[in-house]
Parts: C-alpha cells; structure tokens; sequence
C-alpha cells in the first residue's frame, strides 16, 4: 500500500467516510494491492461500491499469498523469543515475557494440577492458572502413546497447529485469546505434551450473553455487529473455523473473541472453501434455534453470509 493510501486511510473516522474514501479510490482504478492490506471486514464497503467481481478476488489472492504461515510461526522472527533444545521448544510473544511466565514455563503440569482445571480428556487439559499475579488460560495436548508421536515428529504437534491459528486470526483482524507462549516438550524429534498459553480473560460466552434476560440489552445490537464482522472476516479469508457453537465466541467487556481454535483450517481455493463453507455457517445458525430475541439480529447475518453458497432456508 502506498504512503499515502494509507495514511489518508487512517485518518478516516467512520463507515461513512471509508466508504467514499473507497468509492473514490474505486473510480480512480486504485490498484488491488492497496485494498487488499485493509482488514477484510472492510471488503463489505467494496461489495456496497459495487466493485467487480475480479477485484473482489484479486484482493482476496493477493491476502493468501501474504497469508501467516504455520511454518513461520514456528521460527525465529521478529518480536518472538525463541528456544530450541533436545528436550523442548519453547516461543514466547516478547510483549508477554515476564517472571511470572517463565515461571508457568518451567513446570506447566503442577499449575495446571493446582488451577481452575476447566477440561480434562484424553486428548487435552485445559485450565485457567495463577502465577504471581497473573493469570494464564492453558491448553495442554496430551501424547496418544508411542505410534502417535512417532507420527507427530513428522508433522506440527497440535498446540502448534493451533499456535497458527491463533496468531493467523490476529493478523486478519479476528479478535481471539492472544497466544502468548507455545511450549513443546520433546526428546529429540520426539514430540511429548505440548502446550499453548493464552492471555485470560474475564467472559461470557454467547449463548449465555444473549439469553440472560427477558429482553434484548442495549449492547447486543454492538455485539452481534462485531460477531458478523468475524463471520464476513472468515468468510473473506476462507477460512473455517469448524465450530462455530456459541461457547466459542467469549464476550470480553461487551467484545467478542473467537476461540477454540483447534480445527481451524485456512483454503487457498475459493471452491475447496464453498464446499466447507455450509456447514460452518449451519453449526452458527443452530445456536439460535431455541433463542429467537438473538436470532432477530443473527437470522440477517447468517442471510447475507449464505448469499452465492447455500440456500438459507436448509439452514
């Protein structure tokens, strides 16, 4: 993007405003690597300014090339501190390192044994920890016997896949549980446990958020904006998410965050995504079935993201 393009980008204050600077931007043939480095919510004004369809994907080929990939996540990059012995792999986001962190790092297992033990399965734990003053959200991805770590010394182990995930969804502007520390414990290329810490956040989930009272609140109008603003950003950067119940979206302060990342998965082919697609968009409209107050702002949503995809009616 240019200097300019975005630096008059930045100055704009509201949807109004960014659609002109948009329409403008259209009628000059503005090139379609400036409008791809917007956030892809924004594609919504392109739609609305009639922008033609081989723009729309131009915009949309330019961001998956540019795309976030897993093995990038897993080197030595700028902001990141990272640590490679026979015995571990460790990443931390550089914003996040402090003694308390380290400390969790060290011996993930007895605070997990002495926290908020959310989930324990077979496959992971999940809990919320306290160390020193702060507070962590850990997922731990427990080893499935010999034979399926021999598998996972050839490919990412899960905490990994979902390390991606997480920092991916960051980079298109999908608010999640920031990833602060990715921790693999290993004996050679033998993967172990492994481990994905998250900042923690005081929330909500969905359901509960918009069944709690008799009547609508002022802030779900807000809310449910700023969930389809997720949903169109997925839909953009075809990516499906798996799950999309609405325990996967916490509310933060009246935000919402996308988590359970574990079945993400990122398409570099717009057909191979449509085939997906359905059943992405079928498991979010199931959440309002027995909810009709939500479903009058989500049946809209859910309307628009089918539109060229699937009827919504079998929804």
């Amino acid at each position: 993007m240019t200097d300019l393009f975005l630096q008059n980008w930045q100055l704009l204050k509201n949807d109004q405003e960014r659609s002109e600077f948009i329409y403008q931007a259209l009628s000059r043939n503005e090139a379609p690597d400036n409008f791809s480095r917007l956030p892809p919510k924004f594609d919504r004004l392109l739609v609305e300014n009639q922008a033609p369809a081989d723009l729309l994907l131009k915009v949309q080929s330019i961001r998956k090339k540019r795309e976030l990939k897993l093995e990038e996540c897993l080197k030595s990059r700028t902001g990141f501190s990272y640590q490679k012995s026979w015995n571990q792999l460790t990443i931390t986001d550089q914003r996040d390192e402090c003694p308390e962190l380290s400390n969790l790092m060290t011996d993930p297992d007895t605070y997990i044994q002495q926290g908020h033990i959310i989930k324990s399965g077979k496959a992971t734990t999940v809990a919320i920890v306290t160390s020193g003053q702060k507070q962590y959200f850990i997922k731990r991805y427990n080893p499935k016997g010999f034979f399926y770590g021999l598998t996972r010394s050839l490919i990412p182990s899960r905490a990994a896949v979902t390390w991606h995930a997480a920092q991916l969804l960051e980079s298109i502007g999908v608010p999640t549980a920031r990833p602060v520390a990715l921790l693999e414990k290993r004996w050679g290329p033998f993967k172990q446990d492994s481990y994905v810490i998250h900042e923690y956040l005081e929330s909500i989930h969905a359901m509960k958020y918009f069944a709690e009272g008799a009547e609508p609140e002022p802030e779900w109008s807000t809310v449910a904006k700023a969930i389809d603003d997720i949903l169109f950003t997925l839909k953009r950067s075809l990516i499906i998410h798996g799950d999309l119940k609405g325990q996967n979206f916490i509310i933060h302060q009246h935000q919402p965050l996308l988590i359970d990342l574990d079945s993400l998965c990122s398409y570099q082919s717009p057909s191979a995504f449509n085939k997906q697609y359905p059943k992405d968009l079928a498991r979010f409209a199931r959440n309002w079935k027995e909810e009709p107050l939500a479903s009058a702002y989500f049946t809209p949503v859910i309307n628009d993201l089918s539109k060229d995809i699937v009827d919504p009616s079998s929804l």
